[in-house]
């Protein structure tokens, strides 16, 4: 139990860009862990905002297995495929703590239903952090300056986008 509270902290220490991925254990297991968290958190969050679970489901494997695949091939590109396994774990753990902050932004939607702009407001300034954590994270895999880590967050963001678009045709 304690070390899942230091590990908790240490994601949300990467979420507050005080730690990077090179400062998690290299663990195979930490990630494998990580992933599956992440998945079963985008099926959570998707079926509160899709018609039905298997729409969510198939959207949150599609959306893990692209994560794993363009992040793994561009520190590969780069020559920095022994920063893979940390920079995985750094993106799928702070994209969960993030992402348990989505749910009560997600449950506002019902309670302001006349006036939208305090919850899209919330929801905007979380899709912000996620970029700006995201960014931080290859910045410092890949060793490059913050501002190409956002160039890359959003084109690796924008990429996943349309192959997710092409793969699952329900997702808008």
């Amino acid at each position: 139990m304690h070390s899942l509270h230091i590990l908790w902290l240490s994601f949300f220490d990467i979420c507050r860009l005080r730690l990077a991925p090179q400062d998690l254990p290299r663990s195979n297991v930490l990630l494998g862990i990580c992933l599956l968290f992440y998945t079963v958190l985008s099926v959570g969050t998707l079926s509160l905002t899709r018609s039905s679970i298997s729409e969510a489901i198939l959207s949150s494997i599609v959306d893990t297995g692209l994560l794993v695949v363009l992040t793994s091939s561009l520190l590969y590109v780069a020559r920095c495929s022994a920063r893979i396994i940390q920079t995985l774990t750094a993106l799928a753990g702070a994209n969960c703590v993030l992402g348990i902050f989505i749910f009560p932004v997600l449950s506002l939607f019902e309670f302001y239903e006349s006036d939208m702009s305090f919850p899209l407001l919330l929801l905007l300034g979380l899709i912000v952090w996620n970029f700006v954590v995201n960014a931080h994270i290859l910045r410092h895999a890949l060793t490059v300056p913050f501002f190409i880590g956002v160039l890359l967050t959003v084109l690796m963001s924008s990429l996943s986008f349309t192959i997710q678009s092409q793969l699952v045709p329900f997702v808008k």
